[in-house]
């Protein structure tokens, strides 16, 4: 992608459906390319929500031993929940305390 990226001179190709409308034609390089990266984009959402839910659940196992267990699904929706609303604040200096606290949790 890098060596093709000015391959046509005067003529930029910074999306991936821009090369495949290059590479395939107009109506076709759109119908390759945009499947695909739909196909992409849907899966590594789902293994984020996923793995983000195991490490709640982990996280919850640690800090309660003692509890009742929670289902890995709640944890999932717990996660998409704070994610959904971190997604409606309006620029990331709202979420700059976010950053903060992931960083400070990321240390060992």
């Amino acid at each position: 992608m890098v060596e093709m990226h000015e391959m046509v001179p005067g003529k930029r190709f910074d999306r991936y459906h821009e090369l495949g409308q290059h590479a395939f034609g107009e109506k076709l390089g759109l119908y390759i390319v945009v499947p695909q990266q739909l196909i992409v984009e849907v899966g590594v959402c789902i293994v984020y929500m996923v793995t983000g839910g195991k490490s709640l659940k982990k996280f919850h196992e640690l800090v309660c031993e003692n509890c009742k267990s929670i289902k890995l699904t709640y944890f999932i929706m717990i996660f998409a929940s704070v994610h959904f609303v971190l997604f409606h604040l309006p620029n990331f200096i709202s979420i700059s305390g976010v950053s903060l606290a992931a960083a400070v949790m990321s240390l060992r």
